[in-house]
């Protein structure tokens, strides 16, 4: 029964994920038009002051808010060098200890100070130093909403690790008994 709760806890947690980051993915359709706006102005030699800022902005909220779909798909970048060659049961509690260990308190760090450095922002209402001056903190709203991001998959990924253990050793207790 508690098995099930995790699993269900997993999926609503994965959903969120896969929500965002299905949405999220769009910031590269604005992020590819300011590009080109950037680029024909500069081919007609009348460059604007906002595109090279705002496409920083845009490709920054890109990365960091779908950096929790890419650890649903598993698309970061993992050495398995050492691990590929244990068996699935060890590879998840090693996987459990890294997240613990390392993951979570990067990210609760993460979160920590980019909060902190959002709200600064938002309280001082701070600009940016070029000619164009857009307000600086709703971008940098975008660092701990990431890392927010972040512990909710990572949350999951623990979740399934936990189960995968689960499961193993009820199945490897039932063949050696």
């Amino acid at each position: 029964m508690v098995g099930e709760a995790l699993i269900r806890l997993s999926n609503f947690l994965d959903n969120i994920t896969e929500w965002s980051g299905r949405f999220f993915c769009w910031l590269v359709v604005p992020l590819t038009i300011i590009i080109i706006i950037e680029f024909v102005s500069r081919i007609l030699n009348t460059p604007r002051v906002w595109t090279d800022e705002i496409s920083r902005f845009v490709f920054g909220a890109h990365f960091m808010l779908c950096a929790a779909y890419g650890l649903l798909y598993g698309s970061h970048v993992r050495i398995d060098l050492f691990v590929s060659a244990l068996s699935q049961k060890a590879q998840a509690i090693i996987s459990i200890i890294c997240y613990l260990l390392l993951f979570f308190p990067f990210v609760a760090v993460w979160l920590y100070y980019g909060w902190e450095y959002f709200y600064a922002s938002w309280l001082s209402a701070e600009t940016s130093f070029t000619f164009w001056a857009p307000v600086l903190y709703p971008i940098k709203f975008v660092i701990p909403f990431a890392a927010f991001l972040l512990i909710i998959q990572g949350i999951s990924e623990v979740i399934k690790a936990i189960v995968t253990v689960s499961i193993l050793s009820e199945i490897s207790g039932e063949v050696f008994e």
